[in-house]
């Protein structure tokens, strides 16, 4: 399971951490933990030609799902500028869709193989329930910004994982989709913030890598969290 390969991850990391850090490592305010919302959304141009050649003067389509994400963010300051991050979440959808509403915007499931789905089916709706477990380790430059405020800059890698649920509203019938752990390149723009001593304040936006080095398609993900300082 990813959070178990994720455990391991960040026993791994900690021990990298702590050697390249020293003893200044564990200074006032050099752990911070951060509970996180963020609010995700995928872009994917033509989503009913992926795999095929298209005309260029062909009209493009867009198919956006967005997704509330809920986790937890452990950072580790390993100098004046660089910090480590280290987090994971959870993000749930359940939706209603028409058949031909049933593509994959990160197009890696296929429905019409995968789940039966029928295409050209005008009038077949499907309940779609889907879950999402994310990771991800980065490593950021945060310059300070004045007393209170540092800008987070920085890139990484996420792991995600589907568990995709498939239901025939007129049949009944059920179809189960994993989809296993798949890596995307990240990168991150933000502002840290802190709040009294031991409160801090985090805002960024996170921009992924589908099908790196390409840009399209791309998720895009605006965070806020709150957490402490040790």
């Amino acid at each position: 399971m990813i959070f178990m390969n994720l455990r391991y991850g960040i026993n791994a990391l900690a021990v990298i951490a702590i050697f390249c850090a020293g003893s200044e490592a564990f200074a006032s305010g050099a752990l911070q933990i951060v509970p996180y919302a963020s609010v995700s959304s995928t872009k994917a141009i033509k989503p009913t030609q992926i795999g095929k050649k298209t005309s260029t003067t062909e009209a493009t389509e867009e198919s956006v799902a967005q997704r509330t994400t809920y986790g937890l963010r452990a950072s580790l300051k390993l100098s004046r500028l660089f910090h480590l991050q280290i987090q994971g979440g959870t993000n749930k959808l359940d939706q209603t869709r028409k058949a031909v509403a049933m593509r994959d915007e990160y197009g890696d499931i296929d429905f019409s193989k995968d789940a039966n789905v029928d295409p050209t089916a005008q009038d077949a709706t499907y309940k779609y329930t889907e879950e999402q477990r994310v990771a991800q380790a980065k490593l950021s430059i945060q310059p300070r910004l004045g007393n209170i405020l540092k800008l987070n800059i920085g890139a990484g890698v996420r792991a995600r994982e589907r568990f995709v649920n498939v239901t025939d509203n007129a049949a009944g019938t059920k179809k189960s989709i994993h989809d296993p752990i798949r890596y995307n390149a990240t990168a991150t723009a933000g502002f840290n913030a802190r709040l009294l001593n031991a409160f801090t304040a985090t805002v960024e936006y996170n921009f992924y890598f589908l099908k790196f080095p390409k840009t399209e398609p791309h998720e895009q993900e605006a965070l806020i969290g709150f957490g402490f300082q040790l």
